[in-house]
């Protein structure tokens, strides 16, 4: 097991100056001239005027580092299918202390990811795919849209809505996305069979990199009840490093699990887009240029379609920031790329925040998800965006 930090942020604990809000600044403020009013009484003989202003001080301090009050934690959108998912969310929810050290969320999170496994009666995350193949034994063709309206022993909807925060960019506008049995994603993206959740779009790199203007914001998405709870505590995790590190802010704006073929509609209209393009598809370069990519519509970046065999079709995989950029060299964020450059997450994610950095694919390790290092894809390619729970 790791010890210490799953990753540090450059910066350390502290945010920058231009990244603190206004109920940060005042108090500061307010440090200052009560600096200056106790250098004066102290001249003056007043120790017991300086005493008091040492305790507003204090009070002004605590104020100033307290990060603020905490976000909801994950929960389901509808708790009535699964109610015992339900309480087992609670019960994980990470915790949100003043001052919370790094030591100590990546214990929080340990302990919590160790809770939720005792909860479920989860040893090897393998097991999960088995039993869920089990409830769809003499059905035909494995689908999310069989097995999502099954009931597991005890009366537990598979099929549940998992909604989480997450950090957008200042620019980036919800977009909601649909989902359904069909063999071709455009077929989702124009009839629209029915809705699956939301995600998050934003045109500018300039703004995705941005991450002092971040706001906390959540983002929807279809799971398999008995996986839920690991998926939110891996996630919540994630998402409060950047509540506590600015540096280490990660824009999750496209989250995918439980489907077997997915697209937002085809009736957005055009889009334009910036994305990265590199000068080769397996090279080690960094030199990046920004290209001005130019869609049809949403539909042409968010879209998706599952194999047979796939973890997704049974709510038991999550693609994280899985974009479709056409035009480009290996740009999308964590593309199914066998290019070398890729496995240097961290130079990734200063180019283009929505590559994950290296950190997030350590504490996947945590709960026991296989991570893209673990396995090809396909002809020496690596699927960066992917966690699952293996499947063998």
């Amino acid at each position: 097991m790791r010890t210490g930090g799953f990753g540090r942020g450059k910066g350390g604990e502290t945010p920058p100056l231009r990244g603190m809000t206004g109920a940060v600044i005042r108090p500061l403020r307010r440090l200052l001239a009560a600096g200056r009013l106790i250098a004066v009484l102290l001249v003056l003989g007043g120790l017991g005027g300086a005493l008091l202003i040492l305790a507003f001080l204090s009070g002004a301090l605590s104020a100033a580092a307290a990060p603020g009050p905490a976000p909801p934690h994950p929960q389901l959108v509808d708790a009535s299918r699964a109610p015992a998912t339900a309480r087992i969310l609670k019960q994980v929810a990470l915790d949100y202390a003043p001052q919370m050290s790094q030591p100590a969320r990546d214990q929080d999170f340990r302990a919590k990811v160790a809770l939720a496994k005792r909860l479920l009666g989860v040893g090897r995350l393998v097991s999960l795919r088995q039993q869920s193949l089990a409830l769809l034994y003499g059905r035909g063709e494995v689908s999310w849209e069989d097995l999502r309206l099954l009931r597991w022993p005890g009366g537990e909807q598979v099929g549940v809505t998992l909604s989480v925060p997450v950090w957008a960019p200042a620019r980036a506008r919800r977009v909601p996305t649909y989902c359904g049995f069909e063999k071709r994603w455009q077929a989702v993206a124009q009839a629209q069979p029915r809705p699956s959740g939301f995600v998050w779009f934003s045109p500018s790199i300039a703004d995705i990199n941005n991450t002092a203007q971040y706001r906390p914001e959540r983002i929807q998405f279809e799971v398999n009840s008995r996986f839920a709870p690991l998926a939110a505590v891996f996630l919540e995790y994630i998402f409060r490093e950047g509540w506590y590190d600015q540096a280490k802010r990660v824009p999750l704006m496209e989250l995918r699990a439980g489907e077997d073929t997915y697209a937002a509609s085809a009736y957005s209209g055009p889009i334009t887009a910036e994305c990265l393009s590199f000068p080769d598809d397996e090279g080690d370069s960094l030199a990046a240029r920004v290209a001005l990519c130019h869609y049809n519509s949403l539909a042409d970046i968010y879209h998706g379609r599952h194999a047979v065999t796939s973890n997704h079709r049974l709510g038991l995989a999550m693609d994280l920031n899985d974009f479709n950029y056409a035009g480009v060299t290996d740009g999308p964020p964590n593309p199914i790329s066998r290019a070398v450059r890729q496995f240097n997450r961290d130079a990734m994610h200063k180019l283009d925040a929505r590559h994950l950095p290296a950190w997030v694919y350590r504490a996947a390790k945590e709960p026991g998800f296989r991570i893209p290092q673990e396995w090809t894809y396909f002809g020496y390619h690596t699927d960066w965006a992917h966690f699952d729970v293996g499947t063998k």
